[in-house]
């Protein structure tokens, strides 16, 4: 961490799960974590990633939302079987869907979920598992993240697709994009979807679905997080880099990973962040 160029870490903190981590979920609210890895193991771990919960599942959790509240989440047990979860990590509900799921999303108070079809296509459910709409796209969503301020839903497809869609199904607006995308990111205060363009970098695009800025970094981009405020960007690249950035996609701090990145969280307002790896191991870095 602090071979790197730029603002080291002032602390690192870490994390192993007993198997290769599968899923992961960030709660900006309380700011608390869960984990699961290959053995059906849930963890529920505090802001420094302590262990407070831990419980298992008899199926692998292949995705994995949690509400921003900390109350609640939905687990995607193997291709098509969700999970409702409460603040226990207990079991309150099952549905299994008529497709193999793509994509899992839930709103911030957890009220609203998406299930993204692999065949392209959008189920809507409420709290309960029920189903509230649906939603044509066309492409199958590999990404997506609910609006914090409003019922709107942001997501994209690996190639060739990004959009907006409200609650309880309605197309806002879907645009082509020319690249192939690794990862999305939600900067919430200004509604700015932010994609891990893998060689074309960091691509962001407005409320609207337009170009609104790109930010050019050594590599390719395949995972990011972005603040709350969209103070703090961090970028990791299939060559295994880590970037951190500010609001103008400066570089605040850059470093070497061991290890392949698997997924990125943002401290809401960007004072902290943590990387999970490939070997089951989550860093918590505090700047």
């Amino acid at each position: 961490m602090n071979q790197g160029a730029g603002k080291a870490p002032d602390s690192v903190l870490s994390f192993r799960a007993e198997a290769p981590i599968t899923a992961f979920s960030g709660m900006r609210e309380c700011g608390d974590f869960v984990f699961a890895d290959e053995l059906g193991t849930l963890y529920r771990l505090d802001p420094l990633l302590n262990v407070t919960l831990l419980t298992r599942l008899q199926d692998s959790i292949q995705r994995l939302v949690w509400s921003d509240t900390g109350q609640s989440g939905v687990a995607l047990l193997g291709k098509n079987i969700l999970a409702g979860l409460n603040e226990k990590l207990k079991v309150l509900w099952s549905v299994e869907l008529p497709f193999a799921c793509s994509a899992l999303a839930i709103d911030p108070f957890g009220k609203y979920l998406l299930a993204a079809s692999a065949d392209s296509g959008v189920l809507l459910l409420d709290e309960r598992g029920k189903k509230l709409g649906t939603i044509e796209t066309i492409r199958p969503l590999a990404f997506a993240e609910f609006l914090a301020s409003e019922p709107v839903i942001l997501a994209a497809a690996e190639h060739g697709l990004i959009g907006a869609y409200g609650v309880p199904g309605k197309v806002l607006w879907q645009e082509t994009v020319w690249s192939s995308v690794g990862d999305l990111a939600v900067i919430q205060k200004q509604g700015l979807t932010c994609l891990a363009a893998l060689n074309h970098g960091i691509q962001v695009f407005n409320g609207q679905g337009q170009t609104a800025a790109t930010i050019v970094l050594e590599g390719t981009v395949n995972r990011i997080a972005a603040s709350y405020n969209g103070n703090q960007i961090l970028a990791a690249t299939v060559e295994h880099q880590l970037y951190r950035l500010d609001a103008e996609g400066q570089m605040l701090w850059a470093a070497n990973s061991e290890h392949p990145v698997q997924a990125l969280y943002s401290h809401p307002l960007g004072k902290s962040g943590v990387v999970v790896l490939d070997k089951g191991t989550a860093l918590r870095l505090e700047w």
